[in-house]
């Protein structure tokens, strides 16, 4: 026993991560059992009568306890919700919560005002004592001074002071009560910077009052004895419609390049999946008899046919068209061997780089054994296209599956979320 306990001992100190997740999951539980209890023990008490009691909330709000009840003794256990009040005050409670309540405005509403005495910002005149149910409503003497929200009116302020009679009319159920006080209302404290902003603004105004049927307005040259410097603004509208043309152009390249690679990558899955039937179609034509060249031709002008009449660009495929091109090169005098590897070397894959060096060794080499070749190179063709079928077969189920996360998520936030807003702690 005393080994094992060493050896626990000794793997804890060398993995102390191991330790600090079981003290997380120890708090977990302790903390899960206490809040357990107190949900499931705490709410039902007894009086000295042995009534059983549910104690209301103090700060007047009411609620909602989930109760297991069962009449008789044998009766179904059933849940139910009780709604319950909050307590209310009596008639000698509110008198002295509405002193208490009076007492409490007088810094609840100084918002960042260090005092009633020298108010410079805006008071949070508020309608409701917090925690105790009382309502309150403003009266002012000066809303010319100050609004019912507290909000001060800069424009009529004097350095003097100005004093607002504040009204506070409080309520509970029936019972009303008045608490009446004073608030000493001065200009906002300004930094000094903006002191000489307001005091441009200022002249300018008495400026333009003084030009204003003149075609022009004149701009102060001095500010408390200050010279004033001036110059028009810097307009960002050039840099703005510069960097949105940069985005723009950045966005077309991207695309540009992106839809090019998907353009290839879809003429190589295109030129795969054609393979085994130009491979099949080569190999029936040289067993019937052909040469290189004419089964070549035959194949090209088959495609040709095919598409006449209809929209090229839809329906071509590469590895036709560079066939074509090759029997117009033939046809115009290149070597035949170096069309077939030029074949190849065009079409960019190595299925059809192979099939281009075979065809021009076997013309320098003779065409001993080509069917044998293209035989098996038809078997290897028709797996290659069966494996990249599965392939494609693959990528599609994955493409579903991001959808299907999708939708597994929606249904868990569906689920959960509720839930979660239903726990009561």
């Amino acid at each position: 026993m005393e080994d094992t306990g060493r050896n626990i001992t000794r793997k804890l100190k060398e993995n102390p991560a191991c330790i600090k997740a079981g003290i997380a999951a120890a708090a977990a539980v302790l903390f899960s059992a206490c809040l357990y209890i107190s949900d499931n023990t705490g709410s039902v008490m007894t009086n000295k009568q042995g009534e059983k009691i549910i104690k209301r909330a103090q700060n007047n709000e009411d609620m909602v306890r989930k109760m297991k009840v069962r009449v008789g003794d044998t009766g179904e256990e059933t849940t139910i919700e009780i709604p319950v009040r909050g307590r209310e005050y009596d008639a000698s409670e509110i008198q002295e919560e509405f002193a208490h309540a009076g007492e409490e405005l007088e810094q609840l509403i100084l918002g960042q005002n260090r005092s009633l005495d020298e108010v410079s910002s805006d008071l949070d005149l508020i309608t409701e004592i917090p925690g105790k149910g009382i309502q309150v409503s403003w009266e002012l003497d000066k809303y010319d001074v100050m609004d019912i929200r507290g909000n001060l009116r800069e424009d009529v302020l004097t350095d003097e002071g100005t004093p607002v009679r504040l009204t506070a009319v409080l309520s509970y159920g029936e019972e009303r009560a008045v608490h009446e006080f004073y608030a000493n209302v001065l200009p906002p404290i300004l930094e000094e910077e903006e002191q000489m902003i307001r005091a441009i603004q200022e002249e300018v105004a008495r400026s333009d009052e003084k030009t204003k049927t003149e075609d022009y307005l004149i701009l102060p040259e001095r500010i408390d004895g200050k010279r004033v410097q001036w110059k028009y603004g810097t307009e960002t509208r050039a840099f703005a419609v510069m960097v949105l043309g940069l985005g723009v152009s950045c966005m077309l390249f991207v695309s540009a390049s992106q839809r090019k690679k998907e353009e290839e990558k879809k003429a190589a899955y295109q030129m795969k999946i054609d393979y085994p039937q130009i491979i099949n179609k080569f190999n029936l034509y040289i067993r019937a008899g052909m040469t290189l060249r004419r089964a070549w031709f035959c194949i090209a002008q088959d495609y040709e046919k095919k598409i006449e009449g209809k929209d090229r660009e839809k329906e071509k495929r590469k590895a036709y068209e560079e066939m074509i091109r090759s029997m117009r090169q033939i046809q115009g005098g290149i070597p035949e061997g170096e069309a077939y590897e030029d074949y190849g070397a065009r079409c960019g894959i190595s299925l059809y780089r192979k099939f281009g060096t075979m065809l021009s060794q076997n013309l320098r080499k003779g065409s001993k054994g080509l069917t044998d070749l293209l035989g098996r190179e038809a078997e290897d063709a028709f797996e290659e296209r069966k494996n990249l079928a599965k392939k494609l077969g693959e990528e599609a189920g994955t493409k579903l599956v991001i959808p299907l996360f999708l939708m597994l998520i929606i249904v868990f936030a569906i689920v959960i979320v509720p839930a979660f807003f239903s726990i009561r702690i």
